[in-house]
């Protein structure tokens, strides 16, 4: 018994290290804590988040990937707004698993031998490291097309000499962009912002 439980809590040692080692390359995770998509305390979810997934992996014994996967998009969904549509989800829960299935089993140094190979990055999910971010207030998006309808209300001779010079001289200036964006612009469901490149 006393064996069982030694290698129980090495398990959950090592295993607790896997994941937070997975948590820290995870780069959805950390943009959506630098863009403020948490909050003020978006790194504290981040870690909450973190944890509550090493909880849930040992906690259950016959979890499967689309359980797991569900978990985590849902607590994304639910805490930072955020969907991932790169397929970091699917990723980052089968190698979890598998890698429960080898800690269970003492396979540490083929662990460690392919976590060796991720980028060597700070650790950010702790709570003496300060991650800087940028507050949401509201909806920047709206904000930006209320500003672009309220400059072209008063501004419609002035941007359509504009573009007869640009026309004539083969130039497109940057007021001019901004409208063709504005133009192709749809609005994203409520709740959702859209982040745009300056």
């Amino acid at each position: 018994m006393a064996a069982t439980t030694t290698q129980q809590t090495e398990f959950q040692k090592n295993f607790r290290l896997i994941v937070e080692r997975i948590f820290n390359n995870w780069q959805n995770l950390r943009l959506a804590v630098e863009h403020g998509m948490g909050g003020r305390n978006g790194q504290q979810v981040a870690i909450q988040i973190m944890e509550y997934t090493f909880e849930y992996c040992v906690g259950n014994e016959n979890i499967t990937q689309g359980e797991l996967q569900e978990v985590i998009e849902e607590l994304m969904d639910q805490e930072f707004n955020t969907l991932c549509d790169d397929h970091s989800i699917p990723e980052i829960c089968r190698n979890l698993l598998r890698y429960k299935q080898m800690a269970q089993a003492s396979q540490y140094s083929q662990i460690e031998a392919e976590l060796s190979k991720l980028p060597q990055g700070k650790d950010w999910l702790r709570p003496d490291v300060k991650i800087t971010y940028t507050p949401i207030e509201g909806d920047s998006s709206s904000d930006e097309d209320m500003d672009d309808d309220d400059d072209e209300d008063g501004d419609d001779a002035m941007e359509s000499e504009e573009e007869q010079a640009a026309t004539s001289s083969g130039r497109i200036t940057r007021s001019q962009t901004r409208k063709q964006q504005a133009e192709q612009f749809v609005e994203p469901e409520e709740g959702w912002t859209t982040v745009r490149r300056k």
